[in-house]
């Protein structure tokens, strides 16, 4: 897989994971019992391997790795931080949390998109 590939397809489940944070956090939210679906349940964990997949292909691809690049490095403690506040927002139903875990995803973004850890600010 060529590296635009592997960038447009990593980006591309980057949005749909935090679509689907979203999405399940909104059905948690409204006590909805479409929140307790398998699909609902599974399918984000499956695009966010895939997204990790992709990401690890991208380090190999550009020669670029965390604790190596300060760029990749912030990616990486934000993700960490992503998935505990993320996890706490679902089962805790928590929405101070999940505006937190949506404003690590537009940071990420933004150090994906000006390699900064300053991200947007850069």
């Amino acid at each position: 897989m060529d590296y635009l590939a592997l960038k447009h397809a990593h980006a591309g489940f980057a949005y749909l994971s935090a679509l689907l944070f979203v999405v399940r956090f909104a059905l948690v939210w409204l006590r909805s019992s479409f929140a307790g679906n398998k699909l609902v349940k599974i399918l984000p964990h499956v695009v966010d391997t895939l997204l990790l997949v992709m990401a690890i292909m991208l380090c190999v691809s550009i020669g670029q790795y965390p604790l190596l690049n300060g760029w990749l490095t912030a990616k990486l403690l934000a993700l960490v931080l992503l998935i505990g506040a993320g996890v706490v927002a679902i089962k805790k139903r928590q929405p101070v949390l999940a505006l937190v875990t949506l404003a690590l995803y537009v940071y990420m973004i933004g150090v994906a998109k000006t390699h900064s850890v300053l991200s947007w600010l850069s």
